[in-house]
């Protein structure tokens, strides 16, 4: 009976602290081709690209102009810009 209750539970708890936590589905989020974002760097379009992996891959390639900002640290304040207008690329 414990397992049964474990069972049906768990997933709902975790679902719920999801919705409280804010946190965000790929699936909510835009996917651009590369075509389309070198139209939008060509045609000066106002965005940040974040290679969000660690330091070390970024280290060993990434578009020029982009910036490293490992994925626990996204949320951290002053990570990402203020501006609500800025297009931000994750690649």
């Amino acid at each position: 009976m414990k397992n049964k209750f474990l069972l049906f539970f768990a997933p709902l708890a975790f679902m719920t602290s999801l919705i409280f936590l804010n946190i965000s589905w790929a699936a909510d989020f835009p996917i651009i081709s590369t075509e389309e974002l070198k139209a939008k760097l060509d045609a000066g379009t106002k965005l940040i690209l974040v290679y969000p992996l660690s330091d070390i891959e970024f280290n060993q390639g990434h578009i020029p102009g982009s910036i490293n900002i490992p994925l626990p640290e996204i949320k951290a304040p002053g990570k990402l810009p203020q501006d609500k207008e800025t297009l931000v690329v994750m690649y």
